[in-house]
């Protein structure tokens, strides 16, 4: 009986954190947005923000505790693909994620694609879902973000730890 537990356990899908890092830009933004099969929450993150990791780990532990068949994206904005994928790759909070993203580009030009509202403040999350509008927050998003997420419920803004906005 344990070997086939530890057998089962052997075979089952492992978490496994980003191989690589992926160039970002407002094209991998549409295609990301266009081609979604499962629920998806970005984190627009940089290497110098003291909340994002703590951020990285709110949104790991969601998906998690709720047992949501969601995909977790980081994308690091201050850096570019291949100017430090191996100190990327080796940071512990980006390994939580499924997919490890960077700019590739104007930083102006790409925060416009995927809102002409944002400011480039982080952490910026942005929640999806195939057959609903996105929204994002700044900030640790509140349990409400969360529930919304879930429940794919439209409209209405957040307020608490982050803000919320509606985002096309």
């Amino acid at each position: 009986m344990l070997a086939a537990a530890l057998l089962n356990f052997a075979c089952s899908p492992a978490e496994a954190a980003p191989k690589r890092v992926e160039a970002f830009d407002a094209n991998v933004w549409r295609a990301m947005q266009a081609d979604m099969s499962r629920p998806t929450v970005v984190l627009f993150s940089a290497t110098w923000c003291p909340n994002c990791p703590a951020v990285m780990k709110q949104l790991a532990h969601e998906i998690k505790q709720r047992k949501l068949k969601a995909q977790l994206v980081a994308v690091v904005m201050d850096v570019s693909p291949s100017e430090a994928d191996a100190d990327l790759l080796a940071n512990k909070h980006y390994q939580l994620a499924d997919r490890l993203l960077a700019f590739s580009g104007q930083s102006a030009v790409i925060q416009y694609a995927v809102d002409p509202t944002w400011q480039g403040l982080t952490p910026y999350v942005v929640f999806l879902a195939p057959g609903t509008k996105s929204f994002s927050v700044i900030g640790p998003p509140p349990k409400a973000a969360f529930d919304r997420w879930q429940s794919g419920q439209e409209g209405g803004a957040y307020t608490g730890q982050g803000a919320s906005k509606g985002i096309d």
